[in-house]
């Protein structure tokens, strides 16, 4: 498909669909790693004026790097370390820290190392702290069970631990967890039987999938 001729019009150039056309033309001029910072983009963008300006990039998308993303650029390509954090990255960040290594969750989130620990830093949450425990959604995953009955069982006392406001998660000792829990957690659902399990998996509930490239892990989003 030919790609617009934006000189010449009366009318605005840069709608959002004209962005993405031309950033998904820029992504196929230039291999390797994508510009994530305005300074660097409009470097690349002297004497091109068939590329959108870093301005309207922003005003559409909030940042270079999730502009990428828009127009369909592989993950692996995209960084996003001059991005803000969303809720959904500071949720994976607070549930696996201290489960994974912080190198593994910069990977996994597409930031560097540094990016990751500052971020830790912000939101008043340590490796350390972390580990020994399982959040709610890691131990519903753990014994395959509802989890909403295990907030359940934590909110009434059946399991005993402790909520951490800080990183809003759970820290469960797995030596509280008898084998009467773990069968009371497993049984057969009486109601909303045929509906699928809620695990605690915000990935799993907006159907986004994580996958292993070039052995980094990146997430996308299954198209409906």
């Amino acid at each position: 498909m030919p790609f617009p001729n934006f000189i010449g019009s009366h009318k605005r150039l840069w709608t959002k669909e004209n962005v993405i056309l031309a950033l998904q033309k820029f992504a196929a001029e230039n291999e390797g790693p994508l510009p994530t910072s305005d300074h660097v983009y409009n470097q690349l963008k002297k004497g091109r004026l068939d590329w959108p300006t870093s301005h309207r990039i922003l005003e559409y998308f909030g940042s270079i790097s999730r502009a990428w993303l828009a127009a369909g650029s592989e993950p692996e390509r995209v960084s996003l370390n001059y991005c803000g954090w969303t809720e959904s990255e500071i949720l994976y960040l607070k549930e696996n820290a201290g489960n994974m290594l912080i190198r593994e969750i910069a990977n996994s989130l597409r930031r560097s190392y540094a990016a990751v620990r500052r971020e830790m830093f912000q939101v008043g949450i340590t490796s350390r702290g972390n580990q020994g425990h399982f959040s709610a959604a890691l131990l519903a995953k753990e014994y395959d069970c509802s989890y909403d009955r295990l907030l359940n069982f934590l909110h009434t006392g059946k399991i005993p631990a402790k909520f951490c406001p800080k990183r809003h998660r759970w820290l469960i000792d797995l030596d509280n967890i008898t084998p009467e829990v773990i069968e009371s957690l497993k049984k057969r659902r009486i109601t909303h039987n045929t509906w699928p399990m809620d695990k605690g998996d915000y990935y799993l509930r907006h159907n986004i999938h994580r996958h292993l490239v070039d052995g980094k892990v990146v997430r996308a989003e299954e198209s409906k």
